[in-house]
């Protein structure tokens, strides 16, 4: 579309060159008749003087029709864009908060206490009496990931392909503000062992799941920078856990299942 218009505004720029042509052969003001071969004093056909000067006024009215249509066609297209974008995103955060994603974030959020040493004293404070996730609780994680987490990341590692891959699908700023914390408190929870996932399988698997992490903690950055003057993306350790403690309450939503 801006190649598009680009091409428009020459032919105007080109139109204009014309009819000040078509002036100057008629006046003799600028002597360019002189230069392209017409004597200084050859009588000019008004006729045909005024002939070019209406074709290239008639050329240059085309060339801005056609950059006008080129400018609201691209305005109705992003605009319709970002109404897709909007329906993307709310249908992503539905299925988020549906009552199996539910289960599964519970079962992350109960695999993690029970796994990281550092967060196994909230366990007492977690003692559900049912484990309403959809997946076995005596599977065998892989790479230190039970089937709950690598779901959630599959999911996030989609969305990381719908920004990265497809930027014009679904906003970035969109999914900072829908998915934003959710994506950056698990990742930095579970850093290394998608390290270990990423290594085992050759960087084929969760590609796009670190550059959407990054562009995300770059938004949070911006804004924390222009709040505050300082930022650290690093969560701290009462940081985590909090976000656990809302993440279970959260996710109990889903035992009605």
């Amino acid at each position: 579309m801006t190649r598009l218009r680009f091409l428009m505004g020459i032919g105007g720029v080109a139109s204009l060159l014309l009819i000040l042509l078509a002036i100057d052969l008629t006046v003799g003001l600028l002597g360019v008749g002189e230069r392209i071969g017409i004597p200084p004093n050859e009588p000019t056909d008004p006729g045909v003087a005024l002939a070019t000067a209406g074709l290239a006024i008639f050329t240059g009215l085309l060339f801005f029709a056609g950059a006008l249509a080129a400018t609201f066609a691209r305005e109705e297209i992003l605009t319709s864009t970002d109404v897709n974008g909007a329906n993307l995103a709310l249908q992503l955060d539905n299925r988020f908060v549906s009552d199996r994603a539910l289960r599964i974030r519970h079962g992350a959020v109960s695999y993690l206490i029970e796994t990281k040493e550092e967060l196994k004293e909230l366990k007492p404070e977690f003692n559900c009496q049912h484990d309403i996730s959809p997946y076995s609780t005596g599977q065998k994680p892989r790479h230190g990931l039970n089937s709950d987490l690598i779901d959630l990341f599959n999911y996030f590692n989609w969305i990381g392909y719908l920004v990265i891959q497809r930027p014009r699908t679904i906003d970035t700023e969109v999914v900072y503000q829908k998915f934003g914390p959710w994506i950056i408190n698990y990742y930095q929870i579970c850093k290394d062992e998608i390290e270990k996932v990423r290594d085992a399988y050759y960087d084929a698997r969760w590609r796009h799941l670190k550059p959407l992490y990054d562009e995300l903690i770059a938004i949070e950055e911006e804004a924390e920078v222009r709040k505050t003057g300082a930022y650290s993306a690093d969560r701290k350790l009462e940081d985590i856990k909090e976000f656990l403690r809302r993440e279970h309450v959260r996710s109990h939503r889903g035992f009605s299942s």
